[in-house]
This record gives structure tokens, sequence and C-alpha cells, in this order.
């Protein structure tokens, strides 16, 4: 509970400094810091320690079956909207925030041992999501073209993707280093959350009903369905846990501020983003304590 709490403080550290003199490129400097640094350190502590089964092969195809599955869903729920809500909501209910506001979460609601999943699903999944699928969806609504070569190099210079790649095929750091890795990674949580909530608007004019649908689906609908999948697959506990908070997690922070920039629905997006990672500090315990009830 005090580590639940001591999200929501860091939380609203990050609220507190929109009030201040703060540096107009004050969250993207944290950002930069966690991509380049507290990640990819991350990376090489904990993804050596998966060892690659069915659990772990359920955590990377969740967010893949589950794409299909909500992409439906927003054709159906955005069939009388226009096209630029429809982009935003293609974006913003697929790609969950799963790294700066998940792993903290699945920190907090799991332990330690869980993070290495945590990163899979990330890693293999919202982070090749938006770099593959993310992508393509911003192409095609804005000038009816997917450009694939900058697809594939955002692909290959992403520092916690190609860090990914070289923890698998190496394993575990050696000793020596691993004091210097855990100092690094330790920075992650806090790092992330302030500028999670430094990043927070909640301004604009809302379709508030169409909101409440598209949080219910990224909050509620998108979990219960993971945890339909894999519990016939006969997953891990610990790995189905995962799979399922992360598929719950609030929608992705750059999909909210790529939709913004393209002009796909900005207010719509902002909201989905701010209230969804509100609203996930009620559904995600919620749901980790129906998931142990249940397993």
């Amino acid at each position: 509970m005090e580590q639940f709490l001591f999200i929501i403080v860091l939380l609203l550290v990050g609220v507190l400094i929109q009030k201040s003199d703060a540096p107009a490129d004050f969250s993207k400097s944290l950002n930069f810091f966690v991509i380049y640094v507290s990640l990819p350190a991350t990376v090489l502590l904990q993804v050596p320690k998966i060892a690659f089964n069915v659990s772990a092969l359920g955590t990377i195809m969740i967010p893949w079956l589950l794409l299909p599955i909500m992409f439906y869903f927003v054709i159906l729920m955005t069939k009388n909207y226009p096209a630029d809500t429809r982009a935003a909501l293609l974006l913003l209910i697929p790609l969950g925030n799963t790294s700066f506001v998940g792993i903290p979460i699945i920190k907090t609601l799991l332990g330690s041992d869980a993070i290495g999943y945590a990163l899979m699903y990330d890693q293999f999944g919202s982070f090749l999501m938006l770099t593959l699928y993310g992508s393509a969806v911003i192409s095609y609504y804005e000038i009816g073209k997917v450009h694939k070569r900058l697809i594939l190099k955002k692909l290959l210079f992403f520092p916690p993707f190609f860090f990914l790649v070289f923890a698998l095929f190496f394993g575990e750091m050696p000793l020596s280093l691993s004091p210097y890795l855990e100092t690094l990674a330790s920075t992650l949580v806090p790092l992330a959350l302030v500028s999670v909530g430094y990043s927070l608007r909640f301004s604009g004019e809302i379709d508030y009903p169409l909101l409440s649908k598209a949080l219910v689906l990224k909050l509620i609908v998108m979990p219960l369905i993971a945890f339909g999948i894999l519990f016939k697959l006969g997953v891990d506990p610990i790995a189905v846990q995962v799979s399922v908070l992360e598929s719950g997690m609030p929608s992705m922070i750059t999909a909210g501020a790529l939709a913004m920039a393209a002009g796909f629905a900005p207010a719509l997006s902002a909201a989905l983003v701010g209230y969804g990672i509100i609203i996930c500090l009620i559904t995600l315990p919620l749901i980790a304590y129906a998931m142990q009830m249940l397993l």
C-alpha cells in the first residue's frame, strides 16, 4: 500500500511542477534519460532472468492478439465520427502506457520478479506496435501513405529495444557491473512517474460519452479479453497477471502526443491519457486482486 501511495505522490509531484517555472523541455529531458539510461539498465538486469517458454511467448503474443480486436471495436465505435477521431482512438486504444506507468505499477502490485515479463510485453508488444502499427496509422491518416523506411529506422535505433536484443543473446551481465546497473535502473520509477504527472492534461472540449466508452474499452475490456485468452492457454500465473495488468494500462503518453501533434482529436486524446492514468489507479489494483483470487 505504501508503494502505491508513493506512485500517487510522484504523479502529484509532476502535476505540481506544472505550476512552477520548469524549463520548457523538462518532461522531454526526463523522458530522454529514462529511454536512454534507465530503461536499458533495467532491460540488462531483468530480461536475462526470463526463460523463453510458453509463458514468455504468451506475454509477447497477447498485445498482438488484442490489436486486431481493438481495431475492430474502434472502427465500430467511430463509424459516425470524423476520420481524425477514429485515427486518435486507433492509436490510443491498442497502445498502452506499459513502461512509464506499467513498470512502476507492476513492480508495486507484483514485485520485482515480474518486471522481466513487463519488459517483454512493453518492448515486443507496445514499442513494436507504436513503431510499426502506430507509425502506419499516423502516415495513413495524415498523408494517405505509409513510410516503411522511417518505421524501420525508428525500430533499429530505439535504445531499449537494442539492449533488449543484446540482453537476450548475451545473457546475465557480469557481477561487477550489477551494482551500477541497479543504481541506474532505480531511477526509472521516480523519473518516469514525475514525467507522467507533468504531462497530464484535461483541457479542451471533450466528447464525454465517447471518452467513457474508450476508457471502458481500454481499462476493462482489454484486460478481460487478455485474461480469457491466457487462462485457456495455461500460462504461468505470474505471466498471466503481468500480461493482463499491462493490457489494462492507460493509453500511451507518446501515442497521445503523436495524435495531438497530428491534429487527431487533441482534446479527446489528452483526456484519454489523463483520465486513464487517474482511473487505472483504481482499476488495476482491483484487477490484480481478482486475479489473485482466481489463480
